[in-house]
C-alpha cells in the first residue's frame, strides 16, 4: 500500500514506523524530512527519488504526492474488545455503511481529535480503511482503532453489556439543546449518506436524537461528517 501527502505520510512516520516498508523522498526536498526520520530510526528504509519518477511508483492519487511517499503495511483491524473501555467515561462512533471515502476520511478525523476510543464499520457497503482514507483523513487513520463488524446489531448489544449506551443521529430524533447530555459511555451513530442510519439498527437504539439547524429549502440536513463533530463535541463538554 501506498500514501502520499505530507501529513498522511508524517503521521505514518511519527506513530507507526514499524508499519513502514520503504519511504521516498524527492531529494530536492530531503532536509525538510531528516529529522524525523533520523528520530523514528528509518534511514535505512528511505530512499532518495527525483520528482519526476514519484509517477511511477503508482499512487492513485497521484496529484496529491507532494515530497513523500511511504510503502505501508495494509491497515489492520482491530478486536471489538481492544475498542471497549472500562473507564467511566468512553466514546466509541459506529459509521452504518458510510461509502463516501471524504466522509470517512472526515468521521476518522473527528473522531480522533474528540478522543474517541473507536470507530467500527459495516463489514457490507462501507467505504475501506485504505490509502485514501490516509489522505481524506490527513493521517488520523493512523492513531484510531476500527472495528469491522458482521453484524452491527450485534455488536450494539456486547456494547450495552459493557456498559455503553447508543446514540443514532436521525432528522427526527430529540434535539440537542442545552439540557441535553450524554452518558460518560456513549456510541455515536452515523448513516449512510442517502439513507441514513438503517431500520433495524435504530431499533437497537437507547435515543434517537438531531442537531438543531435553520431549514432551507433542497438542504435537508448536515452530512454524516458535520453531524458526528457537532455530537462528538456535545458529548465532550456534557461530560466533563
Amino acid at each position: 500500500m501506498l500514501i502520499s501527502g505530507v501529513n498522511s505520510c508524517t503521521s505514518c512516520i511519527i506513530h507507526n514506523p514499524d508499519k513502514i516498508i520503504e519511504i521516498f523522498i524527492n531529494i530536492e526536498r530531503q532536509s525538510a524530512f531528516a529529522k524525523l526520520i533520523e528520530q523514528n530510526k528509518l534511514n535505512n528504509k528511505t530512499k532518495l527519488l527525483k520528482k519526476s519518477d514519484f509517477k511511477r511508483l503508482g499512487v492513485k492519487n497521484d496529484r496529491f504526492i507532494n515530497d513523500i511517499v511511504i510503502r505501508r503495511e495494509k491497515y489492520k483491524a482491530s478486536n471489538l474488545e481492544e475498542i471497549i473501555i472500562n473507564n467511566k467515561k468512553s466514546l466509541i462512533i459506529i459509521a452504518d455503511q458510510i461509502t463516501d471515502q471524504n466522509n470517512l476520511g472526515n468521521i476518522v478525523r473527528t473522531a480522533v481529535l474528540m478522543g474517541a476510543d473507536g470507530l467500527l464499520l459495516s463489514e457490507h457497503s462501507s467505504a475501506d480503511i485504505n490509502e485514501v482514507t490516509s489522505l481524506t483523513s490527513s493521517g488520523a487513520v493512523e492513531v484510531l482503532k476500527y472495528h469491522v463488524s458482521k453484524n452491527i446489531n450485534r455488536t450494539i448489544e456486547v456494547l450495552k453489556k459493557s456498559g455503553y449506551w447508543t446514540y443514532s443521529l436521525v432528522m427526527s430524533g430529540q434535539e440537542m439543546n442545552r439540557e441535553f447530555n450524554f452518558d460518560k459511555k456513549s456510541v455515536i451513530i452515523v448513516g449512510n449518506e442517502g439513507k441514513g442510519i438503517r431500520r433495524n439498527i435504530l431499533t437497537k437504539s437507547d435515543f434517537k436524537i438531531r442537531i438543531p439547524q435553520i431549514n432551507f429549502d433542497g438542504i435537508d440536513s448536515y452530512n454524516a461528517a458535520n453531524s458526528l463533530a457537532i455530537a462528538a463535541y456535545h458529548f465532550k463538554i456534557s461530560t466533563f
